[in-house]
């Protein structure tokens, strides 16, 4: 009787492991189209292979959790957002250098060019004199035109940087929350462990990571590599100062050295920043293109007009004004002196081989000059320009280009790894089945043994035997 009862406790166990294996491949099912959900996989080991000793059948489960997948789906991830945050940013940029000659600082040079070549044929005539200073005047405001364009686009990247660090600290405390509960589940629930995964791969969006997975579960995340984010259960805050120099724009309240560059959205906005904004507007002891081209046309100009003479033989005077105490400021500051009139203009050159145009066939010249004395930078004023232009639209170019490639490789490592953490709909069928023949098997053979069980203790009560 006894062997029965025996049989019957064993038989009983594996029913009740084979419906734990049943709930595993149920919940994957469940969880199939769940973001971050890796498969669970249970596998049964037969009597006293456990290690246990128990003689019962006996169901460990795994997940198919990959720290390397996740690894590369996170570094992918980064690069992607960097490349896409990149084009949008350069793209309103590159829109304010036109290099078609029909709008912007291009078309005002040309602009300038046509109306002193006008007035070189007739340098007395007061509206053609009216008409270069409207030229003039039209220069000056091109490069504040576009300088407030770049100081728009500054301030919008400034507030998407503070914007972006909130949402890092955001997720991070979300993370945080996630360790602690982890450290207390025995075992893990992929549930937990889903939501893990989608929280860090968020967060790879929008800056680059290092994540260090604990025994218990539990992660460590490092942005850019050297700032805390999370140690455990212990969150910390990024905090932004956009206007720093590189490699203090961004702090961690654990402390830590910043790297000078980071990917993902925070790494392309600071790169916008510090790159294409610094090199246009200036930083520090850089003056920037922009500035370098305002000053050294409009200096140029000035020279040239307060060398020659008015129709009265008096000296010429300056028509522009701009910062001359700090070099990052004169595009910004670049104004027609609107107290000057057209007989103030030094259009006749002096000297012995001076003449009445002298002046206004060099302006008229200026814009495209390739003589030294009117050249900025080794160039013509235009050829500086189209530079700038070139430059931004390169940059441009090659951030959409990279764009695509970082998607595609996106896109490739998240499919990698949904082959190989993902459910397989498939193959949770195949097991299903198996498991419900072996449930069914193993019910059967309680059913029996319960039968043959009742059977002897009714055989045994007819007898008049005792138990």
């Amino acid at each position: 009787m006894g062997g029965l009862f025996s049989a019957l406790n064993t038989a009983s166990t594996a029913l009740d492991v084979f419906s734990r294996a049943l709930g595993t491949s149920q919940t994957n099912v469940a969880n199939a189209s769940t973001a971050g959900y890796a498969a669970q996989q249970a596998t049964i080991l037969p009597i006293d292979l456990s290690g246990n000793g128990g003689g019962t059948d006996f169901i460990s489960v795994t997940s198919n959790a990959s720290s390397f997948a996740d690894a590369s789906v996170q570094a992918s991830s980064s690069q992607a957002s960097f490349s896409q945050t990149q084009t949008q940013q350069l793209s309103p940029v590159n829109q304010l250098f036109d290099i078609t000659g029909s709008s912007g600082i291009l078309a005002a040079f040309q602009q300038f060019s046509t109306a002193f070549s006008r007035l070189a044929v007739t340098p007395n005539d007061p509206t053609l004199q009216a008409g270069a200073l409207s030229a003039a005047g039209t220069v000056a405001s091109a490069f504040q035109s576009v300088v407030a364009g770049l100081d728009s686009q500054q301030t919008q990247v400034d507030s998407a940087v503070q914007s972006t660090t909130s949402q890092i600290n955001s997720l991070a405390s979300q993370i945080q929350q996630l360790n602690v509960q982890k450290a207390g589940q025995n075992p893990p629930d992929p549930g937990t462990s889903a939501s893990l995964r989608s929280s860090l791969d968020q967060l790879s969006s929008l800056v680059d990571i290092t994540v260090t997975t604990g025994a218990n579960g539990t992660v460590s995340v490092l942005a850019g590599g050297q700032l805390p984010l999370v140690l455990g259960d212990q969150a910390y805050t990024l905090a932004a100062h956009p206007s720093a120099a590189p490699g203090s724009q961004i702090s961690s309240s654990a402390g830590g050295n910043s790297p000078d560059s980071f990917t993902g959205t925070l790494g392309a906005l600071l790169e916008t920043r510090n790159g294409t904004l610094g090199s246009l507007l200036g930083s520090g002891t850089n003056p920037g293109t922009l500035n370098t081209l305002a000053s050294g046309f409009a200096s140029r100009v000035n020279a040239l007009l307060s060398s020659g003479a008015n129709s009265t033989g008096a000296a010429g005077v300056p028509i522009f004004t701009f910062d001359t105490t700090n070099p990052a400021n004169a595009a910004r500051t670049l104004t027609l002196n609107s107290a000057v009139t057209g007989d103030q203009l030094g259009l006749a050159s002096t000297g012995a081989s001076g003449t009445s145009n002298g002046i206004a066939n060099t302006l008229a010249a200026l814009p495209s000059s390739t003589a030294a004395a009117d050249q900025i930078g080794g160039v013509s004023a235009e050829t500086y320009f189209s530079n700038i232009a070139a430059s931004v639209g390169g940059q441009l170019s090659s951030a959409q280009n990279a764009s695509t490639a970082d998607q595609t490789s996106l896109t490739s490592a998240q499919t990698s790894r949904q082959q190989q953490i993902g459910v397989s709909l498939n193959q949770e069928a195949a097991t299903i089945s198996e498991f419900e023949r072996s449930y069914q098997a193993n019910a059967q053979v309680v059913s029996i043994i319960n039968q043959l069980a009742s059977d002897t203790v009714n055989l045994i009560s007819a007898g008049g035997a005792t138990l």
